[in-house]
């Protein structure tokens, strides 16, 4: 009898505990169904944003096949919409919509939600991305002209490499009336040669940059503005020595005149050692026919290549004429080099520059412009960089702004 009160107490007990438990969850569910069971439609399959331009990104987003998608919302960090949009499938690419938004340049973490007609949402999907605007295309470098050559006919213009991420240039330039003409500049082009151009004219290079591979629009570089030189060299061809009396000689150590003007450097002239009449030591003369009249611009002396720059002039003059028929003029050995100067004036020969500091063993060096275009012209080599009498040099260019 024991026993049985025991086992109905037990019981009893047990099923006290069932319908407590039974309660608690009851309860516990009702928290989370008190507003309704949660509805949640289709995620976003993918949420691509690309930079489209300046201050602009394009979205793609792919949505998947629940019926239910009417529209959807990009969200800040702060669940502010940003942008809100409509889901038509009918105008979709492979369930694919497109959007593009304005926005300041800087880095974004954005999440797409989709929506129904009901007010039900997707969950988040978050996406970061870069919009690119003026400080990044501020960065952007064209190619510049590292060299330009010219001629009577034309102009060579070499530039530096491409930059990582350029696509292309193009080259803007002032033709020889004045008008601005465009061509591309492809990344694998360093040399260009132009037909047409202005002396001093404006030359320009922008480039075309795209901040990512997938980008849409290129960003344009800041032109690169410089000038066509104001002169151009003279063919080599034309010029001739003159060797009038008292010049110096073709020199010693295989020297020839037409070393110093064949266009070629890495064949030097060297003047005579000893005290022999041909020894052509500082100071001394070297007339040369230009083989066309033109209006002097501009000089320029290469050092011996490899050796011996210290015996390129530092102190020199330039003459010229149109008139050798007013006498010879004295030797420059004679006295003093003013004594030189006054009779090559009177001679009917002009000094166009006279420079007494030059410390470059290569160097370039631009005549004031005269209105007078001259046939010959003369190098008179006053002094050495190094002190020493002994000349050596390479070659020899005369350039001009006009000929006639």
């Amino acid at each position: 009898m024991k026993n049985l009160i025991a086992k109905i107490g037990m019981f009893s007990f047990g099923l006290v505990l069932i319908i407590i438990s039974c309660e608690t969850q009851n309860e516990t569910f009702d928290q989370f169904t008190k507003d309704g069971e949660t509805i949640y439609i289709g995620t976003p399959d993918t949420v691509i944003v690309v930079p489209l331009g300046v201050d602009q990104s394009r979205f793609y987003v792919t949505v998947n096949a629940d019926p239910k998608i009417s529209k959807g919302k990009i969200l800040d960090l702060d669940k502010n919409a940003v942008h809100e949009f409509n889901v038509d499938r009918s105008s979709l690419v492979d369930n694919t919509l497109q959007f593009d938004l304005n926005l300041d340049e800087g880095d974004y973490s954005y999440k797409v939600v989709l929506e129904d007609d009901n007010g039900n949402s997707s969950i988040q999907k978050e996406v970061t991305f870069r919009v690119y605007g003026e400080k990044y295309q501020a960065t952007l470098l064209s190619r510049s002209v590292t060299q330009a050559r010219a001629t009577s006919e034309n102009v060579t213009l070499q530039f530096s490499d491409p930059l990582d991420g350029l696509i292309s240039s193009i080259l803007s330039y002032e033709d020889a009336d004045g008008a601005m003409q465009q061509m591309d500049l492809p990344n694998n082009v360093s040399e260009v040669v132009i037909d047409s151009y202005k002396l001093g004219g404006l030359i320009g290079v922008s480039g075309s940059y795209k901040p990512t591979e997938n980008a849409i629009e290129e960003f344009q570089s800041n032109s690169l503005e410089s000038n066509f030189p104001s002169s151009f060299a003279l063919d080599y061809n034309l010029i001739s020595a003159l060797k009038l009396p008292f010049d110096a000689t073709d020199g010693c150590y295989g020297s020839t005149y037409e070393r110093l003007t064949n266009g070629a450097t890495g064949e030097f002239w060297h003047s005579c050692e000893g005290d022999t009449d041909n020894a052509d030591k500082y100071p001394f003369v070297m007339s040369f026919d230009l083989g066309v009249t033109a209006q002097l611009r501009g000089f320029r002396l290469d050092e011996r290549s490899g050796c011996c720059g210290d015996r390129s002039p530092a102190a020199y003059q330039i003459w010229a004429t149109n008139d050798l028929g007013q006498g010879d003029t004295a030797d420059i050995d004679a006295g003093p080099i003013a004594d030189w100067e006054t009779d090559a004036a009177a001679k009917g020969w002009v000094k166009l520059l006279d420079v007494t500091n030059n410390a470059n063993p290569t160097f370039e060096v631009e005549i004031p412009e005269v209105a007078t275009h001259y046939r010959y012209v003369r190098v008179v080599a006053i002094s050495s960089i190094g002190g020493g009498t002994t000349a050596n040099f390479d070659e020899f260019t005369f350039a001009a702004s006009s000929i006639e």
